[in-house]
């Protein structure tokens, strides 16, 4: 009697996990891709919470809804693409490579849209990355640079563009138009100091895409490096040492003192991005992504 009984609370068990397997909504489908081979690697999730504590269901693994390559053309040095997904076009730096799109689920709500360069993932061609999230995203894990949804006051969305809150980590800042925004990521002390070891304090220059009509993805970003091996240089000499930064970007000397030193060093090499007076090869690649900024155009 008690195996019997045994077995039926297994059963039980296991057609329970089952039956909530098949409850969640599916979303509604988009136009058909051409599905490439191309891996796709998903953040791992880290924060899931346990049943015992909270009543939110568990993430589950997000439902890829759309994956293909961009209807793109070859200009040259650009690359112009049309996106039916965020209802854009624009055009991108050649050597970034082909495009590959992909539209997902979250792990809890929303979704997810990303772009995988060259056939490589997120991982690969970091600190270069470009995706958006819908307003409603959410999946148990940290954040990442394009966890974007817009400007606004839900979710993941932030107060607006050029916001003067942000000025310790996008010192530089400017407005396209009303719903584009350029920027470039470059943290004070303050920011380096008081933040998670490393968490943002790579230089990039980011692009921000407003999309308050779109019915899935709400914001877009592109972010790509843009210094040269030179100035890269330039910078690990005569800044980072200020601070006591090293490899992995962990600050030992953060007292007042050097913290000056690192932000009046820090607004010579800014002055010298802002007033054009960078060596070449910073500057052809500052170029080229204000030209991806400026080309965005909405249809």
């Amino acid at each position: 009697m008690n195996v019997k009984f045994a077995v039926l609370v297994i059963l039980t068990l296991v057609l329970t996990a089952g039956c909530q397997g098949f409850a969640s909504n599916t979303p509604t489908q988009i136009s058909p891709a051409i599905v490439t081979d191309m891996p796709i690697l998903y953040p791992t999730l880290t924060s899931a919470p346990s049943p015992s504590s909270s009543p939110h269901p568990l993430p589950k693994q997000p439902e890829v809804i759309s994956s293909g390559r961009l209807n793109c053309s070859s200009l040259g040095t650009f690359t112009k693409c049309v996106d039916d997904v965020l209802n854009i076009e624009f055009e991108y730096p050649a050597v970034w490579g082909e495009i590959e799109a992909v539209l997902r689920t979250g792990g809890y709500t929303g979704y997810a849209y990303d772009y995988f360069f060259g056939g490589k993932a997120i991982a690969e061609t970091e600190p270069l990355m470009a995706g958006g999230r819908s307003i409603d995203f959410s999946e148990g894990r940290g954040g990442m640079s394009t966890d974007f949804s817009g400007y606004g006051d839900a979710g993941l969305q932030k107060k607006g563009s050029c916001d003067s809150s942000m000025n310790d980590l996008f010192p530089l800042c400017q407005k396209v138009e009303p719903d584009v925004t350029w920027m470039i990521r470059f943290p004070n002390a303050k920011y380096i100091c008081e933040s998670a070891p490393g968490f943002y304090s790579t230089p990039v220059f980011r692009i921000e895409v407003n999309l308050p009509s779109n019915l899935r993805i709400n914001g877009f970003v592109f972010e790509a490096p843009f210094f040269s091996e030179q100035f890269s240089k330039q910078i690990e000499t005569d800044l980072y040492p200020l601070l006591g930064l090293g490899s992995d970007m962990v600050p030992t000397k953060c007292d007042d003192v050097n913290q000056q030193a690192f932000d009046a060093q820090l607004k010579v090499f800014i002055e010298r991005i802002s007033n054009k007076l960078a060596d070449g090869e910073t500057l052809k690649k500052l170029g080229e992504l204000t030209h991806l900024a400026t080309s965005i155009v909405f249809r």
